[in-house]
Parts: C-alpha cells; sequence; structure tokens
C-alpha cells in the first residue's frame, strides 16, 4: 500500500489543492482548513448548504494564499498578522477566536454567495501552546479512505463518482476494499497517525462539485447505507485520524498497519 494522493482545503468548504508533498502537523497537513466563511451572526459556512462554496478555489503563491473567485482574486498571507479577534461558532456551542482577513474580499465573497459574509483565521494556530492549536476541520485533524473501497462502492453504483465527492486529505492505494476498518495506527513515511472513528458521511456527498447538482436520489448515502451503516447511526466511508508523530509526507510513500 502506498500514498497516491494528498490534499489541503485551505479555506474550509472550498475547492482542495493537491500537493505531491507535504507535512503533518498535529493539527493536519499544512494550510488545511485555517480559513473558514462565516455569516452575518459569525457562525461557519459550509458548502452543505451553500454549495457555490464549492467553486472558490486557492493556491500557495509565495507568502501569500491566493483566493481565486470567478472574475477576481485576491492575495492574503500564509502568516497573517494577529488583528482583533472575533469569537465564531464551528461545531457545537463552544466559539472559536479568529481574525477577519480581507475587507475587499469579504465583500466580493458576499456578492458571489448572495449574502453577508467574510473570511476569518482561526487565532489558536499561532498560539504558543500547541495542544490548543486547532483548526477549522469538522471533527479530527485528518481524514483518510483508500482506492479499494472508492472502487467497491463504484461497483454498486449506477454512475461512478471519483474520490473528490469525500473531499479526503489522504488516499492510499490498495486492493483490499474498507480494510481501513480494522486500522488503529499506521505508519505514512516519517509520519505516526492514531485512528480515531469512522468518517460519517453527510449531504455534502450526493453534490457534484462540477455542475453543484445534488443527486435526486441521494447517491451515494443511498447506497452505502446498504453495507457500511455505523453503529453510532449513520453511514460511513473514511476514517478520521490524528497525528502521533509529525513529519513530512509524499505522494509514493509506503503506508504501513501498525496496529
Amino acid at each position: 500500500m502506498y500514498l497516491s494522493e494528498i490534499n489541503t482545503y485551505p479555506i474550509k468548504s472550498t475547492h482542495p489543492i493537491s500537493i505531491k508533498t507535504g507535512y503533518l502537523f498535529p493539527t493536519g497537513i499544512g494550510f488545511d482548513r485555517n480559513w473558514m466563511v462565516i455569516d452575518a451572526n459569525d457562525a461557519m459556512m459550509t458548502s452543505r448548504k451553500y454549495p457555490k462554496l464549492l467553486h472558490v478555489s486557492s493556491c500557495i503563491d509565495g507568502s501569500n494564499l491566493r483566493v481565486i473567485l470567478p472574475h477576481q482574486d485576491f492575495l492574503i498571507p500564509l502568516v497573517p498578522q494577529p488583528n482583533t479577534p472575533v469569537l465564531v461558532k464551528h461545531w457545537g456551542e463552544e466559539l472559536m477566536p479568529a481574525w477577519p482577513q480581507n475587507t475587499a474580499l469579504d465583500a466580493a465573497l458576499s456578492d458571489y454567495l448572495g449574502l453577508a459574509c467574510r473570511l476569518v483565521y482561526s487565532a489558536s494556530l499561532q498560539d504558543d501552546d500547541v495542544i490548543q492549536a486547532a483548526s477549522f476541520a469538522d471533527a479530527q485533524p485528518l481524514l483518510l479512505t483508500t482506492t479499494a473501497s472508492l472502487a467497491a462502492l463504484n461497483e454498486r453504483l449506477k454512475e461512478a463518482i471519483g474520490m473528490h465527492r469525500f473531499r479526503t486529505n489522504l488516499v492510499v492505494s490498495n486492493l483490499i476494499a474498507d480494510i481501513e476498518d480494522d486500522w488503529k495506527r499506521i505508519r505514512i513515511g516519517a509520519c505516526e497517525l492514531e485512528v480515531s472513528y469512522p468518517c460519517q458521511r453527510c449531504v455534502l456527498t450526493t453534490i457534484d462539485p462540477v455542475s453543484l447538482t445534488k443527486h435526486e436520489q441521494q447517491e451515494p448515502l443511498r447506497t452505502l447505507a446498504t453495507y457500511r451503516r455505523l453503529e453510532e447511526g449513520g453511514v460511513g466511508f473514511g476514517i478520521n485520524l490524528i497525528v502521533v508523530r509529525a513529519g513530512p509526507i509524499a505522494i509514493g510513500d509506503t503506508v504501513e498497519v501498525l496496529a
């Protein structure tokens, strides 16, 4: 087994950046979900409710992140200067400190999405206390999927889908479907990762990231429900992980199951 794909999503719920090499921090892949779009009530906005976010892309441009909207783009620093924080609602009731970024970009995002919104950066990422550092990832720092599991799903679907539907960070090329269900600890390159729990999939998997249309029969959730139900409810595809040993990773790295 080997690592065949690495994806980072600098702005939560937007288009990924696929990279050949990366670095795994305790918070996940570098720059992953460091930024998030919030509404006028300072609450998280995601492509589950606002699919047009999937057409917002970004790329690393020197020491900046280039944010690309239809017909215009903006540069914001990869390491923002601290400013007056706002408390934003992520998941649950706990509030997270965040720094507003660029008022011109906020205006363009608001115009594109059709409602007042702004882009913020997770202020805790520059906290001296690494233990308290947190990105805007949904659950755990990393999401991993395997090619064999996608192939097994596609064999059951009328129309095959790509791995991009599952917005994964790490893709492992392998031969046995759903084998990742039994993993507890793995090594990729110099990094060691611990499996937290299966990834419960949501309605976002039913939205085509290119056309932004939602599948009328709720695929692939409907098919996953026939063989991938989770004990706690819902359906699973992929696994969530935490970083036990940080370090560099690269496409082609061997994936070793430790436990």
